[in-house]
């Protein structure tokens, strides 16, 4: 039999895998809880290998096939991605950076950002690391144990399980189908056929590996949980409290006033100065005046004489 015969049911083959992988992927609820609350993830290697989720044949999110586990069953392992944030108050931000680092560098895990402002006593640090997640209850204990006080707190977990059973269900519809293809690949006989059928396996096989990038994703971060602590200085009490007696302040206040006399003083003599062509006409001019009325009069006789 030609291909071209069977050109109908590849064309049902590929409606079927596009009905089957193109559903939407549930959107992960984030669970927020303390540390010992947040269910442990799956730990699961970076390059693919099986985990506690891929267990068994898989069927569709639909109709799951008898014998796979679901993530809605007692005691399934869920895949929880953990994150906490800390502010602590530390005696010095410096050498609590160098100590966050430490117990990243200890537990396995390594630094992803480190922002630093300030200097020597004011300097203040916000560190970000990643952990193994079956060493972030000791991460989060190692790191309080440098503060003087712990400021705030909160530990999260985004639960991505049900997306990630989806894509395995998907990925396997998907395989299926890529595999159907190829048989009738193997079959064409006439160029046109063969060309329209590799053009249909090239979209399967670009389906299937962005579904296995993003499973690959989620096991990446479900394997190492994020904690991001921001460090402040412990702040200093001054010897003299604000609301009592502070000689200095008094001295400024007085050197201030000062100050702002001698500035009025000086504004005065400019505005004066400038003022000159006015006043001193009229200043001359009453002494002039006064020094002719005070002036005394000699009488007629004593003049005659």
């Amino acid at each position: 039999m030609k291909l071209r015969h069977l050109i109908p049911i590849i064309v049902l083959a590929f409606v079927l895998a596009a009905c089957g992988g193109s559903a939407a992927a549930p959107a992960s609820a984030p669970v927020a809880s303390s540390a010992d609350g947040v269910a442990a993830p799956a730990s699961a290697p970076s390059g693919g290998g099986a985990t506690a989720l891929e267990q068994g044949n898989s069927g569709t999110a639909a109709q799951p096939q008898a014998g796979e586990p679901q993530a809605n069953q007692p005691g399934f392992q869920r895949l929880v991605i953990k994150s906490a944030d800390l502010q602590l108050q530390v005696t010095s931000a410096r050498d609590a950076e160098a100590n966050v680092r430490a117990v990243a560098g200890r537990l396995g895990g390594y630094v992803v950002k480190v922002e630093t402002n300030g200097s020597d006593e004011n300097m203040t640090s916000r560190v970000t690391f990643r952990v193994p997640a079956e060493r972030f209850d000791d991460a989060l204990a190692g790191v309080q144990g440098l503060a003087q006080k712990v400021l705030s707190r909160t530990v999260s977990g985004d639960d991505v399980t049900e997306e990630f059973v989806d894509l395995q269900s998907r990925l396997k519809n998907l395989e299926a189908t890529r595999d159907r293809l190829l048989t009738f690949l193997d079959k064409a006989t006439d160029v046109e056929d063969a060309l329209k059928v590799n053009d249909s396996l090239s979209q399967i096989q670009g389906q299937i590996e962005q579904l296995q990038g993003r499973k690959q994703f989620l096991q990446q971060s479900a394997a190492l949980s994020t904690i991001t602590v921001y460090l402040t200085p412990v702040p200093v009490t001054p010897l003299v409290a604000e609301d009592s007696w502070q000689p200095i302040n008094v001295a400024r206040g007085a050197l201030r006033g000062l100050i702002e006399f001698g500035q009025g003083l000086a504004n005065i003599a400019i505005v004066m100065l400038v003022w000159t062509p006015v006043w001193l006409p009229i200043l001359l001019g009453g002494l002039w005046t006064w020094r002719r009325v005070r002036r005394p009069r000699v009488p007629a006789e004593a003049a005659s004489s």
